[in-house]
């Protein structure tokens, strides 16, 4: 990993992005109005970066929802700006609010659709846990026949919607159903054990 100068990631303290926000973060704080002028500026193109590698090729949001992003990052930074320990790295604290935001958008975007991919997400980070009792294969067996072969082939073997609704027989949309309450199961089932 590299910070955008190509210092490596390791090497923090000598990367001149980090000494320059770090110290405009210090200087803002101390009420340089011109020095949080710059520090924002700066965090903003970092925040699209970040925010377009994340949001816009990841899941191909437009421009327009990757910018209301950056500006939720910036308006956090300015509200936490009192949290920021000068004594501390700036930008694992900048990309700390960044990575929150991105998540919050994330969740909202899930949120608005049928299925839910973070929730997808979730269950399957908490079933690579080694420590956990149940195995995967334990939890889908405790899904009825059509939930977890529709389970099965789009979450596990990849395919699409249509696809799985072809090899099937079932609706699209009845296949998203039963997906969707599929998941909800799983979640359940893992949050109790």
């Amino acid at each position: 990993m590299e910070i955008s100068n190509g210092t490596p990631a390791g090497d923090l303290g000598q990367s001149s992005d980090e000494r320059r926000y770090s110290s405009l973060m210090r200087l803002a704080q101390e009420g340089d109005s011109e020095s949080y002028r710059q520090l924002l500026l700066g965090l903003a193109d970092f925040g699209r970066r970040y925010v377009g590698r994340a949001l816009g090729m990841k899941l191909g949001m437009d421009r327009s929802a990757c910018e209301d992003v950056v500006q939720d990052i910036l308006l956090a930074v300015h509200s936490k700006r009192h949290t920021y320990d000068p004594r501390r790295f700036f930008l694992p604290w900048f990309y700390a609010i960044a990575r929150y935001k991105v998540i919050d958008e994330i969740r909202r975007t899930a949120a608005r659709q049928e299925l839910s991919l973070f929730e997808d997400v979730e269950i399957l980070a908490s079933l690579a846990d080694p420590g956990d009792a149940m195995d995967i294969e334990s939890l889908l067996e405790s899904l009825p026949d059509k939930q977890r072969t529709l389970l099965r082939l789009v979450k596990l073997d990849g395919l699409s919607i249509e696809e799985a609704s072809r090899r099937t027989g079932y609706s699209a949309s009845d296949v998203k159903v039963s997906i969707h309450r599929a998941v909800k199961a799983l979640r359940k089932k893992v949050e109790t054990a």
